[in-house]
């Protein structure tokens, strides 16, 4: 979850269960019932699986594409070791 959505929750949580940043502070404070806040609870957790499912499939697709480039520079360096080697070796008949 990136630091916005975070920030955003508590926000939206701590509005949920305070009172408004106008009500009068000489009247006792309207609590919100426990219940009033299921449903963005249960939003925000939505989101947050869905982020949190987005980031791991981001991820696991970086991970076959640094294995895949892993490979080819693997390929790559054994193609170069054997045109090193047949150099070497002609060097080696040309003496």
């Amino acid at each position: 979850m990136n630091r916005l959505s975070a920030g955003i929750a508590v926000l939206l949580l701590w509005g949920c269960a305070a009172p408004g940043p106008l009500a009068p502070v000489a009247s006792a404070p309207a609590e919100a019932p426990a219940d009033a806040c299921k449903a963005e609870v249960a939003r925000l957790n939505a989101l947050l699986e869905a982020e949190t499912a987005e980031r791991q499939r981001l991820m696991r697709a970086a991970s076959r594409r640094e294995e895949a480039l892993r490979r080819q520079l693997d390929a790559m360096k054994s193609i170069e070791r054997g045109i090193l080697d047949r150099d070497e070796g002609k060097r080696s008949e040309a003496r």
